[in-house]
């Protein structure tokens, strides 16, 4: 999980030991949506209960964001709100984990979900809740780093067996100009990302996950949030 020659942008998985200092967690949160686009929709009669919201965090790096999130959910949920943050870095999750603001809700753990035995712990989590699946489950800014590494079926298997555990569906897709920064920079350190070349999602990836989302896993796009500075849109698919 080390950087290449000297320079924290050049990573293979995306795992920015100082991703907070140049992406504002602060400014991400304000463009997500108000409780509404988070709950399901409910026949007359029927009411959300007072039961925890859970949320998987997929990629969630150091917790800056997942504990944001956390805060800003309670405060629009009204309930309880529990977090499961999983990243592939066990440096960024033992950070994560002491500088934990909400221990009692927010838990960490190092978890590749495309490795089945470390998934374990994730499939652990969600019996001990009794869940049988996430109320939402986010992927803030990682699918281009399971697309480098794992190809155009490594990401679809990646976003369905996401969307087979979530009751929604958060993904916010980098677009292609970032894939060539980061074969740019990677290769500037005497590295390649070996499967750039080989990949068929390309210059609209964006697009593709949307497509893919849609039409093969059913789901329907309830939001996307404006762009941010680095023009990446949060969508919302239950």
């Amino acid at each position: 999980m080390e950087i290449r020659n000297n320079d924290p942008g050049a990573v293979q998985y995306g795992n920015f030991f100082n991703y907070y200092q140049f992406s504002d967690a602060t400014e991400r949160v304000k463009l997500l949506p108000d409780a509404d686009i988070w709950l399901p929709a409910l026949d007359d009669g029927e009411s959300q209960g007072d039961k925890p919201y859970f949320i998987l965090d997929v990629g969630c790096n150091c917790g800056v964001l997942t504990q944001l999130m956390h805060k800003y959910l309670k405060e629009r949920l009204r309930r309880t709100v529990k977090v499961l943050g999983v990243d592939i870095d066990p440096r960024l999750i033992q950070r994560a984990t002491a500088e934990n603001e909400s221990p009692e809700d927010v838990s960490y753990a190092c978890v590749d979900v495309l490795d089945d035995a470390a998934f374990e712990s994730v499939k652990t989590y969600m019996k001990e809740n009794d869940l049988q699946k996430f109320d939402a489950i986010c992927c803030y800014s990682i699918t281009m780093w399971i697309h480098l590494n794992h190809h155009d079926q490594g990401l679809r298997f990646f976003l369905q067996k996401l969307s087979n555990l979530a009751e929604l569906l958060v993904v916010e897709p980098q677009p292609w100009k970032c894939y060539q920064k980061a074969e740019r920079r990677l290769k500037k350190a005497g590295e390649i990302f070996p499967l750039f070349l080989e990949l068929k999602w390309r210059s609209d990836v964006d697009l593709q996950i949307q497509k893919y989302l849609e039409e093969s896993l059913d789901r329907r796009k309830l939001f996307e949030s404006a762009p941010t500075k680095w023009q990446r849109k949060i969508c919302f698919y239950r």
